[in-house]
C-alpha cells in the first residue's frame, strides 16, 4: 500500500507546526471567559432593573387598592349617614 509523502518543511515550518496549539486555545479560552462575564454582567443589570420595577408596580397597585378600598368605604358610609 503506497504512504502519501508530505512536502519537505523549513525549520521555520517546523518549529511553528510543532507548537502546540494550547495558546490559541488559551487565547480563545480567555476571551471566551471575558464575553461570559460579560454578558452574566449586563444580564444582572437587567434582572435587577425587572425586579425593581416589578417591586414598583407591586407597590403603586397595594397604594391603589387601599386608595380605592379607602374611597369605597368613604362613599358607603355618606350614603348611609344621607
Amino acid at each position: 500500500m503506497p504512504q502519501d509523502e508530505s512536502p519537505t518543511k523549513t525549520s521555520g515550518e517546523e518549529s511553528f507546526l510543532s507548537q502546540p496549539n494550547s495558546d490559541a486555545q488559551g487565547q480563545l479560552t480567555v476571551a471566551v471567559d471575558e464575553l461570559l462575564d460579560q454578558l452574566q454582567g449586563k444580564f444582572d443589570n437587567v434582572s435587577k432593573e425587572m425586579f425593581s420595577k416589578l417591586d414598583d408596580m407591586t407597590r403603586r397597585l397595594d397604594e391603589l387598592e387601599a386608595s380605592l378600598s379607602a374611597a369605597g368605604s368613604d362613599a358607603g358610609s355618606a350614603t348611609t349617614t344621607q
